[in-house]
């Protein structure tokens, strides 16, 4: 399987940085390049899913 690349500079390096993107009232992780810092993808801050189960948790709620 080949190895992903950064679409500016080629490296095959990643890192995840927490941002907030001006004019935004999220905080964001980017997936970006080591070398260039060009962004390739984006997930949330909080892990949506988790804080669902946590809260269907205290609710005593089961969920499938």
């Amino acid at each position: 399987m080949p190895n992903s690349k950064c679409p500016s500079c080629g490296n095959t390096s990643f890192e995840i940085v927490e941002n907030t993107p001006s004019k935004s009232a999220f905080k964001f992780h980017f997936i970006q390049c080591s070398k260039c810092g060009c962004v390739v993808g984006t997930h949330e801050y909080f892990n949506v899913g988790s804080l669902i189960i946590n809260l269907a948790k205290k609710l005593h709620i089961d969920l499938p």
